[in-house]
């Protein structure tokens, strides 16, 4: 895949992070056990249809948040050679929904995240639908000390899919949100699947559209991908659901791109799946074909981020 050339037509992460703190960036997920509010062993939800019970996020394991920092940064050292200086580092509240904890206890694991000064940042993501004033106040306090910004899961921007997929909440939520966030200058990171049950291009559109219109700072793309575990398996297996090929895909994704604003930062385009898990669609294992898939769709219709907004 040419990443230069897909840079060309796309506003990615990575060259802006690069500019901001003068050399390479790595992430390292971190998973604090908070679990969610919308799984099962809380209020009997079911969780999210797409998500399986291990759910996102793939760090150094579970438990103390500078063990897992400490492991992280080992294996970086270990990849470099002698002498070579570490790449900037970010902590990643990755798993689950990271402001699942009662405000103390979230301020504790986050200045744990900050503690080592070859951190250089920190991520938390999050549900609209798992803040309150008390969290604001502590995500803003964070946001006023380090680079930071908040993920937060919308997926699709129409209330028939959110309840189709089982999401647990509305879009309005995550637009009340969005308005929070911006209000405190918190920097908004939109989550996003293409490739929903029920969904096409047209609801893709308009999901873009509409994340055009609320002015989030970046997009996180995912393909829908059918994980083992996952509510949507069995949908799957029962010939109920059929995922998108890989060209459905990349069309979506590049009219999707199109429609956002040029200084939206994408952050993500495609999945990374854990093969031990994927059951479909089996294209979503090659995520470097994918992005080729995507590359070639830009070319061929001339579209570039924002030329459609």
């Amino acid at each position: 895949m040419d990443a230069a050339a897909l840079g060309e037509r796309v506003n990615l992460l990575g060259p802006w992070l690069r500019r901001r703190l003068g050399r390479p960036v790595v992430k390292i997920g971190l998973d604090a056990g908070l679990g969610c509010p919308h799984r099962p062993a809380r209020t009997g939800a079911g969780g999210c249809s797409f998500c399986p019970p291990n759910a996102s996020g793939r760090g150094e394991g579970r438990g103390d948040v500078a063990g897992q920092l400490a492991r992280g940064l080992a294996k970086l050292q270990a990849r470099r050679r002698p002498g070579r200086p570490l790449p900037a580092v970010l902590a990643y509240f990755q798993a689950f929904s990271s402001t699942f904890a009662p405000p103390e206890v979230l301020r504790r694991l986050y200045d744990q995240a900050l503690a080592d000064p070859r951190v250089a940042g920190l991520i938390v993501s999050t549900r609209p639908d798992c803040l309150d004033p008390p969290r604001w106040e502590v995500l803003d306090k964070f946001q006023g000390r380090t680079l930071f910004w908040l993920e937060l899961g919308l997926q699709s921007a129409h209330d028939a899919t959110l309840r189709r997929i089982n999401r647990g909440h509305d879009r309005a939520c995550f637009d009340q949100a969005v308005a929070e966030a911006q209000r405190r200058g918190i920097r908004v990171v939109a989550h996003v699947i293409l490739g929903l049950p029920g969904e096409g291009l047209e609801q893709t559109n308009a999901t873009a559209r509409h994340l055009a219109s609320l002015g989030v700072w970046g997009v996180k793309l995912h393909n829908l991908m059918v994980l083992e575990g996952a509510a949507l398996a069995a949908q799957w297996r029962r010939g109920g659901f059929r995922p998108w090929g890989r060209e459905q895909w990349a069309r979506a994704a590049g009219e999707f791109l199109a429609r956002l604003p040029g200084e939206v930062l994408i952050h993500r385009l495609a999945a990374d799946p854990g093969p031990d898990r994927l059951l479909a669609p089996r294209w979503a294992a090659d995520k470097d074909r994918a992005l080729s898939a995507l590359l070639e769709y830009l070319r061929a219709h001339d579209l570039r981020q924002g030329e459609l907004a």
